[in-house]
């Protein structure tokens, strides 16, 4: 029996695609799938599994969703395994904000003690040259504020956040650290898109502790940061919900 054989058997119990999905993360907690394998494609997945293609078609979407697979398009295209990043715990922490499942208040107390963990990590792990990395993103920020081009809508502002996760050395860490800081991003861009030059301040003082390996002193001055955006956050929250509270035929 091959590889193939024994990866992809038949699956009578539950709804197929939950069997199927539970199936393909199986496989990669057993290391018998890895990042970057090719899964079949949605014909052959229903043929193997013994379900039909519409159910075939869910798990894959649903493998996709939570961020297990991704989908490349073209002649090489297909369904692979993915190779990393918070994507699908940012959507799951995203949803349960949408859900009131979890406030802002928990989203911000998460995100400030995982990037204070990635910090205190990165302290003692750090190399010279992602130090290095760390002052040029910071650099770079400090040119865009002086053109007047800095903006909360993009991805480069949270790239300070995932270089230290990066220089953490633990991909759980870089993982926590990129989800939180997605849902984090949506959030400030949603109050006020024009970031505030004083993190630039923040970030060289943060870096400047970290080159001497102090990690006490490099994370405290990031939470104190942190801690002041939260309040800001939440300020906002509750004027616009004061001032939705006040409009006519509310």
């Amino acid at each position: 029996m091959s590889k193939d054989d024994l990866l992809f058997q038949p699956v009578r119990t539950r709804r197929g695609f939950e069997a199927v999905c539970d199936r393909i993360r199986d496989q990669l907690m057993n290391g018998e799938l890895k990042p970057g394998d090719q899964l079949p494609g949605e014909r052959e997945l229903a043929e193997r599994f013994g379900i039909g293609r519409a159910a075939a078609r869910d798990a894959l979407r649903s493998l996709e969703v939570s961020g297990v697979v991704e989908a490349r398009k073209g002649v090489q295209g297909g369904f692979f395994i993915k190779r990393g990043g918070g994507g699908g715990l940012a959507q799951t922490v995203q949803d349960m904000v949408s859900l009131a499942q979890a406030s802002l208040e928990n989203v911000m107390e998460a995100r400030t003690e995982i990037i204070c963990v990635a910090i205190r990590l990165a302290c003692p792990r750090a190399t010279e040259e992602e130090f290095d990395a760390i002052q040029r993103d910071i650099d770079l920020h400090a040119d865009l504020f002086r053109l007047g081009r800095a903006s909360r809508n993009t991805q480069s502002v949270i790239e300070f956040y995932r270089i230290i996760a990066q220089a953490a050395h633990n991909p759980l860490v870089l993982m926590m650290v990129d989800a939180l800081s997605q849902v984090y991003r949506a959030m400030l861009a949603s109050v006020d898109p024009r970031p505030n030059k004083d993190i630039m301040v923040v970030r060289q003082q943060v870096l400047d502790h970290m080159r001497k390996r102090d990690a006490q002193a490099a994370s405290d001055a990031m939470a104190a940061y942190l801690r002041r955006v939260t309040k800001y956050l939440v300020s906002e929250r509750d004027k616009k919900g004061r001032s939705a509270a006040q409009r006519p035929g509310q």
